[in-house]
């Protein structure tokens, strides 16, 4: 096995030396049987002395060409099974040596090869079963205790490891075998003291052993200096020309002081010597990705991981280093669950190493596996060891648990470690934005920023916070000292265009962007801002060419899918944008863009089933995404599920914290979903963070008001007054109140005082609505008519205004303004359903087909399903009438008019009985009742 001595870096070790064992020298024993014959002794002979050139591949071939000419020549089977050994061959080995065994071999002269195959395939137990030191001469006996005692040290037994060392010592005191060992299992329980001095012993045996000169290079650079590690490594090489372990050693510290073209000879002359080497692959890579050329260093890691692979699975169970190079190539290159299988492995067998579990603890942090990643750092923190690394992985953690303070606190201890560290600095800013603290957030990404400019993160969240706050100057500061930094990189010109087009300059955007494009073809993100401004501009047609074009690049873009949607839909062609974003959701149901655009689509389209049963799916992705709760709890709204809007809009509320906007943003859904308790609530915490906050007071007398409490409401409402010198807001509420106190009349004047003070379409229509409940519905016509002439293209006044003239009995007004709506607006269920009844008022022909229009735009919908089915009622289809307003009936099952629809059918139909259940539930109903006079007519007709 390697030891885990591992080069001084705040990173996961890169390269380890390999295991004593190992790099023992692998000593031809046993006398030479001279039987066989001649032709396999010359067979042997040439095997021998090429394995004392140290020619691995062509003293197998030899040996087994001597086997095959004899297969009872025993020195032959020695000989093969030692270089197996060498040549890592641990399996073949083992066969070689227990044939051996079976043949005569003295234990002696097979013990410590046997021994070592037995390790390198973690055979432990077989190793201390069947390799006993018993009746052993000292020599080879300190050699046998040396194997058991890391064998009882990878069985976890390190008591039983270092009393088989003392034995090994106490059988040869000169023997370095114990010493080796002695270093290993001292370097394992991360006792440097003793491993040290049983260095130092063992150097005073062999002062020019290149192995031992190694480790001691290898401990130098553990422990800081790397002259010293460089001076041994010299030395190691000196002694040993072909020593591998050395090469890969100093090729790492050089790696790590950033040299790394001084590590590539080390590497090429390892490469060399041998075809099979993993860490050679690994810190090639490096090399490579230091020169920048990405591609090479992937070949190399696919390298690492090919050979690591190639291996049987039990041998590298039990070998460490390679699970860590393992871990580290399959992470590099992708391959993030057999990078975690390695590691888990190697966390198991070397639990006391910090490389292994930051490791780790960082794929489990990117699979969401949070509490594993607690479990990994948690002795980490408590032994003293919490890196720079360790923290900001703990850092990492706590934001994704949404525990941003101490995510913070943990940051600011890793930037103190690291002088300030800008990247570490500037994860503590987006721990602060996370923790609700703005300022602080800010300020630390500032200083990330000034002091690393050429962050590409930190500059886009900074100039994205810079445009929330309007401060414009900043952000185009931001996205200058980008450019600057970084003039050749698309993202930056992209961020510049982005900062350009917030800032209302759109030709400098599409210069900026264009500039992208150039430096970088296939950079979509550029291509799809330029086509942002194509629909801003509102050239639809070149919007669509560019879309496509990128779609034609790269057919599974889901941005490029959502972006092409918005443009179909807003051409109105709502059928090519659902197949677009349906698309793009079976591409990536996890992209939340495409899902609340597909969302919002299917409300449009009057599918609010379809809409909370996607809105319910987006949720379970991203529990405490704000944009995922706020379209669930629309969702829950558009259906009637107010329970379900409530609970949705009470996380939200909890996950702003002391955000005094969008508290009150978050208290008006709660209003729509009849949680005055919730609004009332987020309106004081809104104040608490903001005294005096407007929007945060009218809040407070809204919540009164929905819940009741119309004294306190009218005490807040005219401290409102007061405060704002009755200001529209304030007569508004003062509409509010009076409505909720059954006053319509005075309501209407009061929104009519808002209204002339600060015209606007809300005003507009709630005095229009107030009007028609004290039956002077004429007299907010001409409010609503006022406010069109100023916007013709307020589409609901202009609905508002067709009701009205429907209201009062003005059907070709009525009509005319439903047609002119339905001009602008195709795709308006609600008035195609009024249009189709204005028709049938006039007993004209095309009502049906409106009716039928509307239940196609308007599937769902029960106004629309009770329109149909009346005017089929009224044309004599009664049979498919009474199935249209059942369906109504289901839908709306408190709606009074439908009731009575359904009832008049069925009367028609000779169903009595159930007629007189319907309009009995219809007259007893509660709410607005239209036809309520005809209600009556049937009651007598039905005897009821």
């Amino acid at each position: 096995m390697w030891n885990q001595l591992r080069p001084v870096s705040s990173r996961p070790a890169k390269c380890a030396a390999l295991g004593l064992l190992l790099c023992a020298a692998l000593s031809v024993q046993g006398a030479y049987a001279a039987s066989g014959s001649e032709q396999a002794a010359g067979f042997f002979e040439d095997a021998r002395g090429r394995f004392a050139r140290n020619d691995v591949a062509g003293t197998i071939i030899q040996a087994r060409n001597a086997i095959q000419k004899d297969a009872g020549l025993l020195a032959a089977h020695l000989l093969l099974g030692k270089a197996l050994l060498k040549d890592g061959q641990a399996a073949a080995a083992e066969a070689e040596f227990e044939i051996a065994l079976q043949q005569g071999a003295s234990l002696a002269d097979v013990a410590q090869p046997y021994g070592m195959a037995l390790m390198m395939f973690g055979n432990s137990e077989k190793l201390l079963a069947r390799i006993r030191p018993d009746g052993l001469a000292p020599a080879v006996r300190a050699e046998v205790l040396a194997l058991r005692a890391t064998a009882y040290a990878d069985q976890g037994d390190m008591k039983a490891a270092f009393r088989a060392v003392d034995a090994a010592r106490e059988a040869d005191s000169r023997s370095l075998a114990p010493l080796r060992a002695e270093i290993d299992l001292s370097l394992r329980s991360r006792d440097n003291a003793r491993a040290g001095k049983a260095l130092a012993t063992a150097l005073g045996l062999a002062p020019l052993d290149p192995q031992l000169l190694h480790l001691k290079g290898a401990m130098l650079q553990s422990g800081g200096d790397g002259a010293g590690a460089m001076t041994y490594f010299a030395k190691a090489l000196q002694a040993d020309p072909r020593l591998v372990d050395t090469m890969v050693a100093r090729a790492s510290l050089l790696i790590d002081l950033k040299r790394p073209e001084e590590a590539m000879p080390d590497l090429q002359r390892a490469a060399a010597l041998t075809q099979r080497e993993p860490r050679v692959a690994y810190l090639k890579s490096l090399v490579f990705a230091a020169r920048g050329d990405t591609k090479a260093s992937r070949v190399e890691l696919e390298a690492v991981t090919r050979l690591v692979d190639e291996l049987p699975e039990a041998f590298i169970a039990r070998q460490p280093p390679l699970l860590m190079l393992g871990g580290l190539a399959s992470y590099a290159t992708g391959r993030a669950e057999r990078a975690r299988s390695l590691l888990e492995l190697y966390v198991l067998r070397m639990p006391g190493d910090p490389a292994g579990r930051k490791l780790l603890a960082n794929i489990y942090l990117a699979s969401g596996d949070t509490a594993r990643v607690a479990d990994l750092l948690d002795p980490l923190l408590r032994s003293g060891d919490a890196d720079p690394q360790v923290l900001t992985t703990l850092a990492a953690l706590k934001m994704q648990q949404r525990r941003f303070r101490e995510a913070a606190e943990a940051l600011d201890a890793a930037a103190r470690a690291t002088g300030a560290n800008p990247g570490i600095t500037a994860q503590m800013g987006f721990a602060h934005i996370g923790n609700q603290q703005g300022d602080l957030g800010l300020a630390a990404l500032r200083r990330a920023f000034d002091k690393e400019p050429g962050q590409l993160n930190v500059a886009s969240a900074l100039a994205t916070l810079y445009l929330r706050r309007g401060d414009t100057r900043n952000a185009q500061q931001i996205a200058d000292a980008l450019v600057r930094r970084l003039p050749g990189e698309a993202l930056a010109h992209n961020l510049l265009g982005a900062v350009k087009a917030a800032s209302r300059q759109p030709v400098e955007a599409r210069v900026a962007y264009a500039r992208a494009v150039a430096l970088n073809a296939a950079f979509a993100p550029a291509q799809l801002n330029l086509a942002r401004l194509d629909v801003a501009d509102g050239q639809l047609d070149a919007a669509r060419q560019r879309l496509v074009a990128l779609l034609g690049q790269n057919p599974r873009n889901v941005q490029a899918l959502t972006e092409l949607a918005r443009v179909e839909v807003r051409a109105g062609r709502d059928g090519e944008a659902l197949t677009l974003l349906e698309k793009a959701r079976a591409l990536d149901a996890r992209d939340m863009p495409a899902g609340l655009e597909l969302l919002a689509l299917q409300q449009r389209l009057n599918k609010p089933a379809a809409a909370l049963a996607l809105a319910r799916r987006l949720v379970v992705d991203r529990p405490e995404d704000p944009a995922v709760l706020e379209a669930l709890g629309r969702a829950h709204l558009a259906v009637g599920e107010r329970s379900g809007a409530r609970a949705a809009f009470a996380t939200l509320g909890r996950l702003a914290g002391s955000d005094a906007e969008r508290l009150v943003a978050i208290g008006q859904l709660q209003l729509a979903a009849g949680a005055a308790n919730d609004a009332g609530v987020n309106a004081e915490k809104a104040l608490a963070a903001k005294p005096g906050l407007l929007p945060a007071l009218i809040l407070q007398v809204e919540a009164e008001v929905l819940a009741g409490n119309l004294p306190r409401a009218d005490s807040l409402q005219r401290a409102l007054a007061a405060r704002t010198r009755k200001g529209a807001e304030a007569l508004r509420l003062a509409g509010d109140i009076a409505l909720a106190r059954q006053l319509p009349r005075e309501a209407a004047q009061a929104y009519r005082a808002a209204f002339d003070k600060a015209p606007s379409a809300r005003l507009a229509l709630l005095g229009f609505s107030a009007a028609f409940r004290a039956g002077e519905g004429d007299k907010s016509m001409a409010m609503l008519e006022s406010w069109l002439r100023a916007h013709p293209g307020d589409v609901l006044v202009q609905a508002a205004l067709a009701e009205g003239h429907l209201r009062l009995g003005r059907l070709p007004a009525a009509r005319s303004a439903y047609e002119a709506l339905l001009a602008r607006e195709p795709q308006n269920g609600a008035a195609a359903n009024n249009l189709a009844q204005v028709l049938l008022r006039q007993n004209d022909s095309g009502a049906l087909a409106m009716a039928e229009r509307a239940a196609r735009l308007a599937p769902e919908d029960a106004n629309a399903l009770d329109t149909l089915g009346w005017t089929r009622a009224c044309s004599g289809a009664l049979d498919i009438a009474l199935t249209t307003l059942r369906e109504a009936r289901v839908r709306a099952p408190d709606s009074r008019d439908i009731r009575y629809h359904l009832a008049w059918v069925l009367h028609r139909s000779g169903k009595k009985d159930e007629a007189r259940s319907e309009l009995a539930g219809a007259l007893k109903g509660t709410g607005e009742f239209e036809s309520e006079a005809d209600a009556q007519a049937l009651r007598r007709e039905l005897g009821v």
